[in-house]
């Protein structure tokens, strides 16, 4: 019990300090009474059994709420234990409740790049629009009408104060005036100054400064907020604008209402309430603040505090007034605002103490994209309202209602007067667009009554069978599960998760809560960022088509002129009689084919060929439809994945084996009993049911291989000492080594961890961390051995190598796993997928060649990476990988990849020699 705390007390370091550094492991404590701090502390030391801990008040006006954190200790644990650890907590401690920070589940536009295998391409491909930025700087001035405002009632928003909780400002030109940093405040670091350290490690580097460019900036710059007279208070409190916990930015509502500001907006979100936070909004709209917050981007449910009854929640659109692609969006949006394509003022992050440019300081960017500039813009049009009607009368007009508040008189105004576009979805982003001049044309009087906003949240629907106590106590897991589990039901907006290996609940929780669709089965996890920039798709296609596979590879060939030549040199039969044979073996091989699927396919193959097939045609100048149509072929027959069965009798009449036959049938004898050492990784989800997390194989006896990020899918560091290790096994994990991972008998239990690269794998790769983990596995399941052992004997990547077999269990290959520059792209990959039969989680040998040889990956300082071009999907993390020479020894460890670029692996040569500190190499 309390492990994780336990040891984190016993590394981590009392500082007696305030401050709310980011990353490090917190918790939020909720007392029944107003609690003796010192008292307390005794208590955890007791009950911890260390004194590296800080616990403090949140704030004089909310002493029952306690913070505990573990400075020196940075948090890389899962969602599902700290959530736990806390549960625990609150037995152990008699508190209401208690709420971890946590890193969320979910990624957007803001925060991450383009990815690989997985999140972050598709966070890109359906958040970010590739529309044309309007030329006009402040048209989204315009489309809102501010201008008219600003010349009918005279107004800029003089006098009017707005506090911003975010990562800060940093010097811009756009900030020259209306900044009043000395009224600011800095919640990470505990001290007065709010600038944004621009730092790389941060999420959100320069977003404090891009979305107050949009409230405050003046006019005569290159562009206007819609207050260009306001003040604006930044604070910082968040280095993402992704939020995984809310004292930070609860402590910096707090100081802007003590700060005299009259508005507060907030251009951030996460997955869950937290009691400090949803307390500081219910103070500021009591104080007669007006509380905005964005509506949240990518992930389609409105996000947190966006989804609090007691916040105006903004959605954006675009310039012709149409739903921004990456917008949240449902019952909770209370109105919508341009967020797509804002010009605002951009600092980028670089080196610490780096002095700006002239060039840093003047950077406007015209493709701001997300709901934080469009709830930024009303924020000013608040400020514009209370400066024309003045802040005492509208104060007035709501005592003079009774139960209401400014917030109730802002939001009902701002509803009354928004331009509803023709077939605008009520629904989904409130009644229509922000309307500022019909807004301060619509006296107080004429506003509408309107109930109060209400006293909680408002978020998904949260189902929990206890009543009272159990709902404080478990409100903030209860609505995080629901918002995930909302996310993963959308088809659409899945693979904007982190990992798509659904989250477990807190055991007591479990017992409370209804989770929903049983049938609802999570995919395996996949590192999802580019380690490198990726190749050209031509050159990515030619070295598809280089000297492997069948006749398709010639008529589907690499550039677009040579395509079209050979297209049209060798016509569409030959290639249409490929795909129909690849199809009507993979029919024949599983009764899970949908013919229709295969029809369909079939059906756009011939049509795009036909399209540049005709000699007359003039050259296209991108194939479109036709070259992903070819490159599905290709990916069939030119680096296939060939299914592996206890009997590899038709491997050599696959049609997908073209060339590879040479190279795979004669040397049967020497991969096979690898391949039998390689099995699927599942864990439990949380109904109790196998689900697939990744691939491993047995290195030794009693030793499996396989990913960090997979290992993070079932266990949890614990805090140790420099050059230790220590893990906790979460849930249940085992492999299993039937080819069709139905025959339980080959299941063995994972029982621990022996050893893993020393950091938590995240959304991003990078080369500098090892993906690599060796786990404890039973060698006797009660019915049968472990498999024998692959053996720690190994071959170097490093020279000579050429061609390599990836041995795996590949899962379904979904939006994610397809090309991110046409979105048609990513529809056909989708269904193309589902022409394998819907045989995935089962075992497959592919085959494909050397990229780059360790010491030549970009990016890669340690020098033990290596890429290769075999066909792999997200389910392939962990997969050996053989040479196909002489005597067919293990040499790398499949991690990561991105769909017609490059595949990484690990060198094991290479890691054996040089580690990563903590990794122990003497384990294989």
């Amino acid at each position: 019990m309390l492990e994780l705390l336990k040891a984190a007390a016993q590394v981590g370091t009392h500082t007696a300090s305030e401050a709310l550094p980011s990353e490090i492991l917190r918790f939020t404590l909720e007392y029944p009474g107003i609690p003796k701090i010192d008292a307390e502390r005794q208590r955890l030391i007791t009950l911890l059994g260390g004194e590296g801990f800080d616990l403090f008040a949140y704030s004089d006006e909310d002493p029952a709420l306690l913070i505990l954190q573990f400075p020196g200790v940075i948090r890389e644990q899962s969602s599902d234990y700290l959530f736990t650890m806390a549960d625990q907590l609150v037995d152990a401690m008699a508190l209401v409740s208690c709420t971890p920070d946590i890193d969320p589940s979910f990624v957007d536009n803001e925060t991450t790049a383009p990815g690989v295998e997985g999140v972050g391409a598709i966070v890109d491909a359906f958040c970010s629009s590739d529309a044309p930025s309007p030329a006009e700087a402040n048209w989204a001035i315009k489309l809102m009408k501010v201008d008219a405002a600003w010349a009918q009632f005279g107004v800029t928003g003089q006098g009017i104060r707005v506090g911003q909780p975010d990562t800060g400002v940093a010097a811009h030109d756009e900030l020259s005036e209306g900044l009043d940093k000395a009224s600011g405040f800095d919640m990470i670091a505990g001290t007065p100054d709010p600038t944004d350290p621009l730092l790389t490690s941060m999420g959100s580097p320069g977003h404090g400064t891009a979305t107050s460019s949009v409230v405050i900036s003046r006019p005569g710059h290159v562009i206007s907020g819609t207050a260009p007279g306001a003040t604006l208070v930044p604070v910082r409190c968040v280095d993402r604008v992704v939020l995984g916990g809310g004292t930070a930015v609860a402590r910096a509502i707090d100081h802007a209402r003590l700060t005299g500001c009259h508005v507060v907006t907030m251009s951030l979100g996460g997955p869950f309430s937290t009691s400090a936070l949803r307390r500081a909004v219910v103070r500021a709209v009591r104080a007669n603040m007006i509380v905005l917050a964005a509506a949240g981007n990518c992930v389609r449910v409105v996000t947190y505090p966006g989804w609090d009854r007691n916040i105006i929640a903004v959605a954006a659109v675009d310039n012709n007034m149409k739903r921004w692609k990456g917008s949240c969006r449902g019952a909770a949006v209370d109105i919508s605002a341009p967020g797509e394509n804002v010009h605002v003022a951009r600092r980028l992050a670089g080196p610490a103490g780096q002095t700006p440019t002239p060039e840093d300081l003047a950077r406007i960017d015209p493709r701001g994209q997300g709901t934080s500039y469009a709830v930024a813009q009303t924020a000013g049009i608040a400020a514009l309202w209370l400066e024309h009607f003045g802040v005492d009368a509208v104060r007035a007009e709501a005592l003079k209602r009774g139960n209401a508040v400014v917030q109730h008189l802002f939001h009902a105004a701002l509803q009354a007067s928004c331009h509803t576009p023709i077939g605008w979805d009520v629904s989904q982003m409130g009644p229509g667009i922000v309307d500022a001049q019909a807004l301060l044309g619509l006296s107080l009087a004429e506003i509408p009554g309107r109930d109060s906003l209400g006293t909680e949240t408002a978020g998904p629907e949260v189902k929990m069978r206890g009543t009272g106590s159990d709902f404080a106590r478990h409100q903030s897991e209860a609505e995080f599960l629901t918002f995930d589990r909302a996310l993963r039901r959308d088809p659409a907006q899945g693979p904007a998760l982190e990992t798509a290996v659904s989250p477990m609940p807190s055991p007591r929780l479990a017992q409370l809560i209804d989770l929903g669709d049983p049938s609802d089965l999570p995919a395996p996890a996949a590192v999802v960022a580019p380690a490198t920039p990726p190749v050209s798709l031509s050159d990515a296609l030619k070295r598809l088509g280089a000297s492997r596979g069948a006749g398709l590879e010639s008529a589907a060939a690499l550039s677009t002129e040579d395509a079209v030549a050979r297209i049209r040199t060798e016509g569409t039969d030959t290639i249409m009689a490929t795909a129909e044979s690849v199809l009507k073996t993979a029919r024949a091989r599983s009764t899970r084919v949908d013919s229709g699927l295969q029809d369909e396919a079939l059906s756009r193959i011939e049509r795009a060929l036909v399209e540049v097939a005709e000699p007359d045609r003039p050259m296209p100048h991108d194939m479109g439809e036709a070259r992903f149509a070819l490159e599905a072929l290709v990916r069939l027959t030119g680096r296939p994945a060939l299914r592996i069965t206890d009997n590899d009798g038709d491997l050599a009449t696959n049609p997908n084996i073209g060339t590879w036959a040479g190279n795979l049938m004669p040397a049967r004898n020497k991969w096979r009993p690898k391949v039998d050492a390689v099995g699927r990784i599942d864990v439990t989800d949380p109904m109790g049911r196998w689900v697939h997390a990744g691939t491993g194989f047995v290195l030794a006896d009693g030793r499996v291989m396989t990913n960090r990020h997979v290992l993070d899918v079932f266990a949890d560091p614990l805090p140790a000492a420099p050059g230790q290790q220590a893990f906790s096994l979460r849930r249940r994990a085992s492999i299993i080594f039937d080819p069709d991972a139905t025959d339980e008998s080959t299941r063995f239990e994972i029982t621990h961890v022996i050893t893993a690269g020393r950091n938590r794998i995240g959304r991003r790769v990078v080369l500098t961390n090892l993906d690599m983990a060796i786990v404890g596995v039973e060698t006797n399941n009660g019915q049968q051995d472990l498999p024998a052992p692959m053996g720690v004997t190994t071959t170097t990547t490093d020279a000579g190598l050429e061609n390599l077999m990836v041995v795996g269990y590949p899962a379904r290959p979904g939006f994610q796993q397809a090309p991110t520059d046409a979105e048609q792209a990513l529809q056909f990959w989708d269904r193309v997928g589902e022409l394998y039969g819907d045989e995935f989680g089962v075992k497959y040998i592919s085959p494909g060649m050397m990229m780059s040889r360790p010491g030549s990956v970009a990016n890669d300082t340690a020098g033990w990476a290596f890429s290769h071009d075999a066909t792999t999907f997200a389910g392939n993390s962990g997969s050996a990988i053989i040479s196909l020479h002489g005597g067919m020894a293990l040499c790398g460890l499949h991690f990561g990849g991105s769909t017609l670029t490059m595949n990484l692996a690990h060198d094991l040569d290479t890691v054996r020699a040089v580690g990563d500190g903590v990794f122990d190499t003497d384990a294989f």
